[in-house]
């Protein structure tokens, strides 16, 4: 007679399980996950037993992901995968045309954020089994929910608007009967360009769907097989990423530079640029927008077992 003792935690990596008694001690757990690190890890689990006894408390769930804590308790990591900036716009050099200089160039929108890693969807498990000895209702618990979405990554921040280009110079002439005058006042410095708005964050990763599970079992054994504790709601979606900061605007360039006798013109300067726009500007909601897609709910069936496993 084969036994299949699960003491502790006990990882399981292949399809099929087959005992004549499955046994699982006190606050056992078997998990699913791959036997070895980097192997494909198994999608479905089916225990075929004379016998599951259940000494108190016992889990079976699953682990794909190979990071610490079990799948359905843990989420998938933050997206960590960066994006560049805005590129700056562009700032005319040296002194711009009469009567307006060159204005500065926008800034680029910052990028949009990485998505974030979807979670596990929850393998399918069925079991056959004769029957079943426990002292509590619920004794096993199968969790197999599935994963919750990673956060998506940061937006990149918009590029800095470019500066305006300086005014032309003012102009004077000699006048035999007048002296010195100002032929042309100093030119209008040019406007600064607009800043890239904020880079929009990266979209949540989807939740991973809960798992299918269906259990035969002898007749006598089926209402322990029903009042055992099954969880499989679907993966919550992961929440959005951070998005980017908007980009400053350009300053306004100065006036052309200023010769006697022509007048300071100091209204003559560039409008600064206006400040791209913030993700609150472009979506009051997006902290909802972006959130990942929730996983499907699974499913639990329980039936009569009218034939006893070998």
């Amino acid at each position: 007679m084969s036994v299949f003792d699960v003491v502790g935690v006990v990882k399981y990596g292949n399809m099929v399980l087959q005992a004549s008694t499955v046994k699982f001690e006190k606050n056992s757990k078997l998990v699913l996950a791959p036997s070895e690190k980097n192997m494909y890890p198994p999608k479905s689990l089916t225990i075929i037993a004379d016998k599951i006894e259940v000494v108190d408390r016992a889990e079976i769930t699953y682990d794909f992901d190979g990071l610490p804590g079990f799948d359905p308790d843990t989420p998938s990591p933050p997206q960590m995968g960066a994006v560049g900036n805005g590129a700056n716009g562009s700032s005319p050099p040296g002194e711009g045309s009469y009567p307006q200089a060159t204005d500065g160039g926008p800034g680029n929108h910052g990028p949009t954020g990485v998505k974030g890693i979807n979670g596990q969807d929850a393998p399918e498990l069925q079991i056959f089994v004769g029957d079943i000895v426990q002292i509590h209702s619920d004794a096993i618990k199968v969790n197999f929910k599935g994963q919750d979405g990673g956060k998506g990554g940061k937006g990149g921040n918009g590029g800095k608007g470019g500066d305006g280009q300086k005014g032309a110079a003012s102009q004077a002439s000699d006048s035999w009967y007048d002296g010195d005058q100002c032929d042309r006042e100093p030119g209008k410095g040019g406007n600064g360009g607009r800043g890239g708005d904020s880079g929009f964050p990266g979209k949540g990763g989807a939740g991973g769907n809960g798992g299918v599970i269906k259990v035969f079992a002898k007749a006598a054994s089926l209402p322990a097989a029903q009042g055992w504790n099954y969880v499989v709601k679907g993966g919550r979606g992961g929440d959005s990423g951070d998005p980017g900061s908007e980009g400053a605007g350009g300053k306004g360039g100065p006036q052309g530079t200023k010769n006697d006798p022509c007048p300071e013109r100091s209204e003559y300067r560039g409008n600064d640029g206006p400040n791209g726009q913030s993700m609150g500007d472009v979506d009051p909601n997006w902290q909802t927008t972006y959130k990942g897609k929730d996983g499907a709910d699974g499913e639990v069936n329980t039936y009569e077992l009218t034939g006893v496993p070998n």
